[in-house]
């Protein structure tokens, strides 16, 4: 009796309201995913620097889990994941190559999967548009290889493209498939443009920007974005233009408290004993080149392109609301990966820091209790988007999927993963972020190794609790956690000595 009453359970929390087993009754899916949006830099998450109306309207609506995370803070491994439900290290991308890693075919793979196909055969249509970068130069699949209906291009990933080819979409699907689910990936460029805005001598560096940006076409367009999104609005000194940076200084976030870099940071990081300079350096950027008021700049001008990303998001919901198809629509709203924002000096991504690696998630319904927050389950957006998906849809998942279907915690406060861990892979490690730790262990570079962060007590990342003795029996757990968790991938690696060393210390 006790095993019946659970199934029973589980089957009802899988279903929204409306839903049903027949086409008519199954809900829409949007996804939206941004590039490089912190899960904390909206204002529904209460950051008073940034304006993100639409963004809020999704919480307002829905569910935001506030403790999910990418598999990788890196655009290309992040995006794979978010459309294969697998580790990206699985096919050999962005995971460190000292370790040699075995890698299985992923152009395959996706073409054997085809998800959009299977959720074709549950009655859905199925369409992407904007951004793919699914795979590395010479090694990427397409939408179109997935089973997709393209509605735009690669180069289309823009609000003034992607947004109203997106909104055409959704009004031609009413008209030709009246009664017909639907799921959509609409893939968003900002605020990723924050990449190419440089700064020099407490400017920003305007040769450099229009360098990088030079052409026409989708360049022609990214440094229209960059320029309006720096200019100084109407209604100030200089508007219009780009000076004085007072303007800048008076509206930009202050610096984080995790300014200063960490104490006993991975070599690799630092470059402390390396033949080339660390990450910091080079894929972190900045540290060398940026002083504090140059921090500020960039601070400002990220929080402009993640407006620039709101608007469109609005722009989207405001033309899914014109066709009436809302109030059956599930939207899931999240990002590749975060930026560094000066944090430890450091701009980009790629390392094992919480700014890069903890994403938005949201997921809002009309059906879904209002404008919840989940500060408790931990969230893989990358393992864990297509299983639920698949549950939203009601179409069987894929056995090689390892995520879990988040359907079941929309519906109740106490619902609760079966989860004590999600993993991170990132070029130079592999890690895990437990409830209240990140440990990771980094096999390039030549000092300090293993990391643990007590993200509790000291969750700015300041220091490495790994060293303190206090922490030994939380490293210990840490060590076996990390061990099951990427077991599957440390079979994987032809040299996984770098970190078994540390898994095997007594």
């Amino acid at each position: 009796m006790a095993v019946i009453a659970l199934f029973t359970i589980q089957v009802q929390a899988q279903k929204l309201p409306g839903q049903g087993t027949n086409n008519a009754g199954k809900p829409n899916i949007l996804v939206v995913i941004s590039d490089q949006l912190n899960w904390d830099f909206i204002s529904a998450a209460g950051n008073k620097y940034v304006k993100t109306p639409n963004i809020d309207r999704l919480c307002r609506k829905g569910v935001r889990f506030d403790r999910a995370y990418t598999i990788n803070p890196v655009c290309i491994p992040a995006r794979i994941s978010l459309l294969t439900g697998k580790r990206p290290g699985m096919f050999g991308v962005h995971v460190p190559k000292e370790a040699g890693a075995k890698k299985t075919d992923m152009i395959q793979y996706v073409r054997e999967k085809k998800i959009a196909t299977r959720l074709q055969q549950s009655g859905y249509k199925t369409y992407y548009g904007g951004k793919t970068h699914f795979g590395p130069p010479g090694y990427q699949f397409l939408p179109g290889d997935m089973g997709f209906e393209v509605y735009a291009s690669e180069r289309e990933y823009r609000g003034e493209d992607c947004v109203p080819k997106a909104i055409e979409t959704l009004n031609k699907h009413t008209k030709d498939n009246k009664g017909q689910p639907f799921f959509m990936v609409t893939s968003l460029m900002n605020p990723h443009d924050i990449c190419y805005a440089h700064i020099k001598d407490h400017r920003f560096d305007m040769e450099k920007i229009m360098s990088r940006t030079k052409g026409g076409g989708w360049k022609a367009k990214l440094r229209a974005s960059v320029l309006r999104n720096l200019e100084i609005p109407e209604g100030y000194p200089g508007a219009g233009g780009y000076e004085p940076i007072d303007y800048y200084l008076g509206q930009a976030p202050p610096l984080p408290d995790n300014y200063p870099p960490q104490q006993n940071e991975p070599g690799v990081i630092s470059g402390e004993g390396e033949a080339v300079s660390g990450m910091a350096a080079a894929f972190g950027r900045y540290r060398n080149d940026y002083d504090s008021t140059d921090w500020l700049l960039h601070r400002y001008a990220y929080c402009r392109f993640v407006e620039d990303v709101d608007r469109e998001l609005g722009q989207l919901l405001d033309g899914l609301e014109a066709t009436g198809m809302a109030e059956n629509t599930v939207i899931i709203f999240t990002s590749d990966h975060g930026e560094q924002l000066g944090s430890h000096q450091m701009a980009g991504k790629g390392l094992f820091f919480d700014e890069v690696c903890h994403v938005p998630f949201i997921v809002s319904h009309p059906g879904i209790k209002k404008g919840r927050v989940d500060t408790v389950n931990l969230v893989s957006n990358g393992l864990d988007l297509l299983p639920s998906v698949f549950a939203l849809a009601g179409a069987p998942p894929d056995p090689d999927w390892e995520g879990m279907s988040i359907v079941p915690l929309l519906h109740a406060a106490n619902a609760r993963l079966n989860r004590t861990a999600v993993p991170v892979e990132f070029s130079t490690g592999l890690g895990i972020v437990t409830r209240d730790f990140y440990y990771g262990i980094y096999v390039s570079g030549k000092t300090n190794h293993e990391q643990l962060y007590d993200m509790k007590k000291r969750p700015l990342q300041m220091e490495n609790d790994a060293l303190i003795p206090a922490y030994a029996p939380v490293l210990k757990d840490h060590r076996a956690l990390f061990r099951s968790t990427h077991q599957q991938t440390l079979d994987g690696f032809e040299h996984p000595e770098g970190f078994l060393g540390y898994l095997n210390a007594r």
